[in-house]
Formats: C-alpha cells, structure tokens, sequence
C-alpha cells in the first residue's frame, strides 16, 4: 500500500531523514521507535506531503505522493487520516460538528449521512453521549478520542498517529490505546509513531527502530523487543522499559 523508497529530508544544514527505504502492506501495523529527535514524526509527516522538499519517494498505492498534483494530493490525503499530538479540535464548534465539517465541506457525504456515521464513530470511541459537548469541556483523552473520530469520518485506508498519546495524563492513555486498538482488530492500515513500548509489543506486525536519521532496525514486534542484537535498539529499549 504505501513504499518509501531512499527518503531524505533536511531542515537547513539538519539532516533529519537519510536514506529511509521501508513498505507497509494493506492491514498491517507498522509502529515507529526511537529517541527524541531520531526524524520518526517528520518521517510521518512526509507520507501525506505535510513535509515536502525532500529526496526520494513516496508511494501510495503506485501514486507518487512527492510528485501529486494539487488536486491529487488532497485526494490522496482524503485516504491517510492523520492524529496528530495535540488535538487541533475547532473549540467553538461541537464534537458532532468537529468530526462532520470535512465530510460535508468536501462533499464526501452529505448532511444526513456525515452526521449519521459521525454518531456511529462516537459510539466506536465510546463518547455517543458527548456529541453536542464542546471540547473545552472534554478531557484531554476525550478530545483525542474525537479527534480519531474525525479522522475516521473521512473513511481513510490508511491512519497515521504522530505520538497521540504523549500530551494526555497517564491515567487517560489507556482509553486512546484501546480506540486504537480496536481500529488494528478490524484490520485498518496504521501507521504509529509511539513512545508506549507495551502498546508497540501488543500491536505491531512490524517495528521499525529509528536512530539519527535512519531506520537502524526493523522486524516483528518478538524480534525487536526479545530477540535483536542490534546494540543502539537494545540501549533504547533498556531506558524506555
């Protein structure tokens, strides 16, 4: 479904990406590791081209993403929804608003069905009761929760999370993890970028460990977290465990 294919990315003289070559099949569960600083959101952000200016390829179902037109990027984006760490939910519109305006304003449904599915995507995150709350009166995991929602209101192939979990408070993690998943169990594409290391082991059908600038290992979840060699994994992990 998507293949990455020797991307390179550079902020200036910062080098963040180099050389990145990887594929993610239809249903699997690719989760990205690593310190900090390591290029694992910038590397997210490049798949949907909210990062461009970078060498290399990006492929999304055999379109080149790098290369998309205006008009076909915004309908290649239409199939990857993108959580994001910090909730970006409109505070003076309501939550069934918040997750029916893209549908709507991009005629992907009308009206009636656009609120008729976002009632259903409520009842998937467990929020039905919240749908005429604001988010200013939502908790934190709760807005994030809407925040997948609306993701999903798009109906995409492919969701990507950029740490969606490190701006909530401990106690509210565990909801959004569980949203997510659900979503793997009924076989969506996901892409993760994640510093929970239990949620990585229990989700992912491949780990890619990312160090400077490179996917410095890669393999199942058993292979990366009990089984690698690979000296730079095995200090991540021995600090983050």
């Amino acid at each position: 479904m998507i293949e990455v294919n020797g991307l390179k990315k550079a902020f200036g003289a910062n080098v963040v990406l180099k050389d990145v070559s990887f594929e993610v099949k239809k249903s699997e569960k690719v989760v990205l590791i690593g310190a900090s600083g390591s290029g694992k959101s910038t590397l997210l952000r490049c798949l949907n081209r909210l990062e461009d200016d970078y060498e290399g390829s990006v492929l999304f179902e055999g379109e080149n993403v790098n290369g998309a037109s205006k008009e076909k990027l915004r309908l290649l984006r239409q199939k990857m929804g993108m959580v994001f760490q910090q909730f970006n939910l409109f505070p003076h519109k309501t939550v069934l608003e918040n997750i029916t305006f893209s549908p709507i304003k991009l005629k992907i449904a009308n009206s009636q069905a656009a609120i008729a599915h976002a009632h259903e995507l409520l009842e998937q995150v467990g929020l039905s009761e919240k749908a005429d709350a604001y988010p200013q009166s939502l908790s934190g995991g709760q807005q994030q929760r809407v925040a997948i929602a609306r993701a999903l209101a798009m109906k995409p192939e492919v969701m990507l999370f950029d740490e969606p979990t490190s701006a909530l408070d401990p106690e509210m993690v565990g909801d959004v993890l569980d949203v997510m998943e659900s979503l793997a169990q009924k076989g969506m594409t996901m892409i993760i970028v994640t510093h929970e290391m239990s949620f990585a082991q229990n989700i992912a059908d491949k780990v890619l460990f990312m160090d400077d600038g490179l996917i410095a290992d890669s393999g199942t979840a058993e292979y990366i977290f009990k089984e690698t060699n690979n000296t730079r994994t095995r200090s991540f992990l021995s600090k983050v465990m």
